[in-house]
């Protein structure tokens, strides 16, 4: 019969397995739904996200386009050239990394947004210092705009191709918005 002695032994070595077995289930866990490191996101919300932005990116390259054409500043034309080949290049991206991870891309631009995105950028009778005034309005804060990027970005510790993916091209972000507010400087003083 085991003594008082030995049922302590023995309850110590259960609980050192009861709390071992919590740590593997734990890391299972965090295996099965991506997360290394705690806080993760799950597959499907990374492919809504991805989708999301690649179609937000191809509308910010045609959107460009409209704004080139009409464009009558040669520092601005000049500025949202290099802006428009980045937007569609993180477009393309963004769809190849979908595919490879075994999704299709499917989110489409709301009509009616892309209708009113291409009117605005596209419009002949608003000058440039105006459309570059807006733009820096709608994203005043440099870091507060790249931030939700960056915010995904750490959430994927389990993909390390996709993280990095992203935080470069929240510094091509970060040089498009830098640009538009010198650019707004420059125009309006």
């Amino acid at each position: 019969m085991a003594d008082s002695k030995d049922l302590k032994k023995i309850e110590k070595t259960l609980g050192k397995i009861s709390q071992q077995q919590e740590e593997i289930l734990t890391r299972l866990d965090r295996l099965e739904t991506g997360s290394v490191s705690g806080e993760s996101m799950s597959q499907d919300a990374l492919v809504a996200f991805l989708d999301q932005f690649r179609a937000g990116e191809a509308l910010g390259e045609a959107s460009l386009g409209a704004w080139i054409e009409v464009s009558d500043v040669a520092c601005v034309k000049g500025g949202l050239r290099t802006i428009q080949q980045r937007e569609g290049m993180h477009a393309r991206l963004l769809e190849a990394r979908l595919k490879e991870l075994g999704a299709t891309p499917t989110f489409e631009i709301p009509e009616a947004v892309y209708e009113q995105t291409m009117k605005s950028a596209g419009d002949p009778d608003k000058p440039d210092p105006e459309k570059v005034a807006d733009f820096v309005k709608q994203f005043p804060d440099v870091d507060a705009a790249i931030q939700p990027i960056l915010d995904i970005a750490d959430k994927l510790d389990h993909d390390a191709e996709t993280q990095f993916m992203l935080r470069t091209i929240a510094q091509d972000e970060r040089s498009t918005l830098e640009f538009l507010q010198d650019a707004c400087q420059l125009l309006n003083g």
